[in-house]
């Protein structure tokens, strides 16, 4: 068999990640998503997934189960993908007489995983919504138990004074109320938009109280203030614009911690079967270069600036990113389309990119385990040209982006040469 009907059949089938498989995940609030602001958001959100593939999506702010379709079918399962599912999406029942209803919901590959069952927790402003997945690993030893994973999608109370924090506190409550009743070891991810400015606020000691039943851990070591505070710059997650846009969002910079994840002491050990990956926990496109400024204001060198503006128009939240190692094997695909201005082609032993215009960007080599294994600018004219050959890359499959101030073009590769850096 040639390298090209190598290369094709891998282009078909995906791959299957083998020993150990990196789970990617990312906690987005999207803003009062799908208003239009501006219009095609969606469009916006498919460029930031597409420089930062994911398997798990929570997102905030989902208005109408139209606005969660629109990510499904317009961000997700675009130029060819077909593995994201949506759980199917419930509309905020919490407060029934509010004027605004903003719901969380759930996409994530099917290949990968399976939704087992989810839950709707009632509070006096916003649902808590609870999902419980189990991986789809088919050469399971009969001698071991699934993994399953719960995840508590969450949008606490906004805005400081001492009636929000109560509120939030309340909310924090309902669910180590609902907490209590998974069993003991159970794999829990907590997370979304928490809207605490401190790690002093009573909801924040609610969730991580060391006699919880099943302990919640903050994977960051961090000052108790995180509001203002130059010392969490890279943390820092609201606001992405120094100025409101649009009317809609906040603005005045980077400055404050309001989406976090917490993980169940099962994910925080090393040795449990899947488990979060030590340093993957991060606010996407934060280098900790832009405190109190706009997410366009941060260096380029850690991220592209086509994403940073991405990242701005999307929303005044940046997405919270963090990976789940998995000792087992998993079957996934890893289809990604291509930019309206780059396409990226491979012709069995050099990898091509075509532009319609001439361009500065950075080029990216990723692993099946997600870790970037290569990266390096790169300048192009009009028209094809050779961008790497074989020796240049990975043995077996990987992920190659290109990104300029425009354009994400990504395609998969398979090679059998071997690599050399």
């Amino acid at each position: 068999m040639t390298l090209r009907h190598l290369t094709a059949m891998f282009l078909l089938f995906g791959t299957t990640l083998s020993g150990q498989t990196t789970f990617r995940m990312m906690a987005y609030n999207l803003l009062n998503f799908p208003d239009p602001n501006p219009a095609g958001k969606q469009d916006t959100l498919a460029k930031v997934l597409a420089y930062h593939p994911v398997d798990l999506l929570v997102c905030e702010e989902v208005k109408t189960a139209a606005g969660a379709d629109l990510v499904l079918n317009e961000a997700l399962n675009v130029n060819g993908v077909d593995r994201f599912s949506l759980a199917p999406y419930v509309p905020q029942q919490s407060d029934p007489w509010s004027s605004v209803k903003l719901a969380q919901c759930l996409f994530y590959d099917h290949d990968k995983f399976t939704l087992k069952h989810q839950e709707l927790l009632l509070t006096t402003l916003r649902d808590i919504n609870v999902f419980t997945l189990y991986v789809n690993d088919e050469t399971l030893p009969l001698t071991q138990d699934t993994t399953f994973l719960t995840i508590y999608a969450v949008h606490l109370k906004a805005s400081s004074g001492t009636s929000n924090e109560n509120e939030r506190a309340a909310m924090a409550q309902v669910l180590m109320d609902h907490l209590v009743t998974l069993p003991a070891n159970s794999n829990v991810i907590v997370t979304g938009d928490m809207n605490m400015y401190a790690a002093t606020e009573p909801a924040y000691g609610i969730l991580t109280a060391t006699d919880n039943a099943i302990l919640l851990r903050d994977p960051l070591d961090l000052p108790d203030n995180w509001n203002s505070n130059p010392a969490m710059a890279a943390q820092h997650t609201q606001a992405t614009r120094q100025s409101a846009i649009y009317g809609d969002g906040a603005g005045g910079g980077l400055d404050d911690r309001f989406d976090v994840g917490l993980f169940s002491d099962a994910l925080m050990a090393a040795n449990n079967r899947v488990h979060l990956i030590p340093n993957s926990y991060a606010p996407l496109g934060n280098s900790g270069t832009c405190f109190n400024q706009s997410i366009t204001n941060c260096s380029t060198v850690q991220t592209p600036l086509a994403v940073l503006r991405a990242l701005y128009f999307m929303s005044d939240h940046l997405p919270l990113v963090y990976d789940l190692a998995y000792s087992g094997t998993v079957t996934g695909v890893m289809d990604r389309g291509n930019g309206s201005d780059l396409t990226l082609w491979w012709d069995g032993s050099t990898l091509h990119l075509n532009a319609r215009l001439p361009g500065i960007g950075h080029m990216r080599i990723i692993d099946p385990l997600g870790r970037v294994v290569g990266e390096r600018s790169v300048a192009w004219s009009t028209g094809d040209r050779p961008l790497a050959s074989a020796p240049e890359l990975p043995t077996g499959p990987c992920i190659v982006q290109v990104v300029d101030d425009s354009n994400i073009a990504v395609i998969r590769v398979m090679t059998l040469a071997p690599w050399t850096k």
